[in-house]
């Protein structure tokens, strides 16, 4: 059975890309555009794992995290952001992501995190 990917970032953009970028992985994606969206897609569906941006409107990456960290300790969450500095950085972690990753990150290696997380080769 495939497994579901939850894209969340506020530049469709930057959703598209991602998921193109999963496809020929057989992922099943689901797209959100902020945190409040994201909350409401995983009410209804239940997700694998989150690719997640750190800012967008309405709910941002972190206070998503945060969130999702209340109700389900063991999905796991990539960053995706343009934020490079290691405050940001810290911040995601602590706020519960398994990896942080910065824009334009190389497919090979936001793959590779996939994989790893959902525990696939």
């Amino acid at each position: 059975m495939a497994k579901t990917i939850l894209v969340v970032d506020d530049s469709a953009t930057v959703r598209k890309l991602v998921i193109y970028s999963l496809g020929p992985n057989k992922y099943n994606c689901i797209e959100a555009s902020d945190g409040m969206e994201a909350l409401e897609k995983m009410a209804q569906n239940p997700v694998d794992l989150i690719i997640a941006d750190l800012n967008m409107p309405k709910m941002n990456g972190l206070e998503l995290v945060r969130t999702v960290r209340k109700e389900n300790k063991e999905i796991p969450v990539i960053m995706l952001t343009t934020q490079s500095d290691q405050e940001s950085k810290k911040k995601g972690l602590a706020a519960g992501a398994n990896v942080y990753l910065i824009k334009p990150a190389p497919v090979h290696l936001l793959l590779y995190k996939v994989k790893s997380l959902l525990g696939q080769k």
